[in-house]
């Protein structure tokens, strides 16, 4: 039976191969810091700090592959997780990546499947906490959610699905409706070594008053949630060296599941039963490196959020990091590269206590193959 499983397997993997061409590729990553924790006003097993050791697989290692055929192309890659005991089954394979791509024509495509959103791009290399790139803290981050992009040369607008996250919102017995996908947009302008993409999102949500929440008073009108952000960001290049930034400006991104922080996103929350306080947000970074040689680049980044819920009593919360290192390339494929940053987590919104900070400097060890 394992024999006719395994003949199965090979003839459903050979048979897409002989009408498309196929290449595989993989990205194993372990990162090995040390992190020293200030827990600011809230101990932690009854201590004000800690400190200790990350000696683990990463969980954004990869598999994936890349197939043509003809006028379509698609992209397959699976994130590889683990729990780092090494006694088998580890934690689990998931799904981060699966588009195929049909082009009409050179410059214009329909693409279908679960992909980064158009708001994405990456311009920081920070490599702790599993390649955390400034992701959420400066750099803004969509993620990789199902949906329909359609790409004309260098603009490409997506219909994205809908967040659904009502967060500070919810109301028992309330109708929660969903009618619209979250749409999102970028364009990049190349200008030789410099570069510049607007991008922007929008998402809206509703929660229906019934007459359950009309008799219990905690709900008496239908209720609208809006989220959006709209952003700038920037690349040059000039020789060796190279600098980009990020600013972007919006509201109730936590809602449309986007840029969380490391003090967790910042949402709508109801005000009364018949309005919303809606949560400012916004964020801004700079990265800037020098190609010391081809097997050695240096580079310093920093990231800034700001989040505001808009509540009275309620706080702001700043957040900032930064981060300092650089790219070893030992051979063709394998790298190295040592960091040392340091994060700011900012004031509970809830109630003011300094949530603390964290140093940490290590390495991050990578194999592509």
């Amino acid at each position: 039976m394992k024999k006719l499983i395994a003949i199965l397997a090979v003839l459903l993997l050979a048979a897409p191969a002989m009408a498309a061409d196929w290449s595989f590729y993989g990205s194993q990553r372990m990162q090995t810091f040390y992190v020293a924790d200030d827990f600011g006003d809230n101990e932690k097993n009854g201590e004000d700090d800690d400190w200790g050791m990350r000696w683990e697989f990463q969980n954004n290692s990869r598999l994936g592959a890349r197939v043509k055929a003809d006028k379509v192309t698609g992209h397959i890659e699976l994130g590889l997780k683990g729990d780092n005991k090494g006694d088998g089954g580890d934690a689990d394979v998931g799904t981060r990546r699966a588009y195929g791509i049909w082009k009409w024509s050179d410059n214009t495509g329909l693409k279908v499947g679960k992909d980064y959103s158009p708001v994405t791009r990456f311009l920081s290399g920070q490599v702790f906490d599993d390649d955390a790139g400034l992701l959420g803290m400066g750099n803004f981050y969509g993620k990789r959610p199902g949906q329909l992009a359609l790409i004309l040369g260098d603009f490409e607008i997506a219909a994205i699905k809908n967040a659904e996250k009502l967060g500070g919102v919810t109301v028992a017995g309330a109708d929660p409706d969903y009618n619209f996908p979250k749409l999102e947009a970028s364009w990049m302008l190349k200008l030789g070594s410099f570069d510049i993409r607007p991008f922007g999102g929008f998402q809206y949500l509703q929660i229906s008053a019934t007459d359950t929440t009309e008799a219990a008073g905690t709900l008496t009108d239908d209720v609208d949630v809006i989220s959006y952000v709209v952003g700038i960001d920037s690349m040059l290049n000039i020789g060796a060296f190279y600098v980009g930034g990020q600013a972007a400006y919006g509201q109730n991104w936590a809602n449309a599941n986007w840029s969380d922080g490391r003090a967790g996103a910042v949402g709508a929350t109801l005000d009364g039963t018949d309005d919303t306080n809606d949560a400012i947000n916004w964020s801004a970074m700079l990265v800037a490196g020098l190609k010391f040689t081809p097997q050695l680049t240096f580079e310093a980044g920093f990231g800034y959020r700001y989040d505001d819920p808009d509540i009275d009593d309620v706080d702001e919360i700043t957040q900032w990091e930064t981060y300092l290192q650089s790219v070893i390339t030992l051979a063709p494929g394998v790298f190295l590269v040592p960091e040392v940053g340091y994060y700011d987590r900012g004031d509970s919104p809830l109630n003011g206590d300094d949530q603390g900070y964290a140093w940490y400097a290590g390495a991050k060890w990578q194999i592509d193959f």
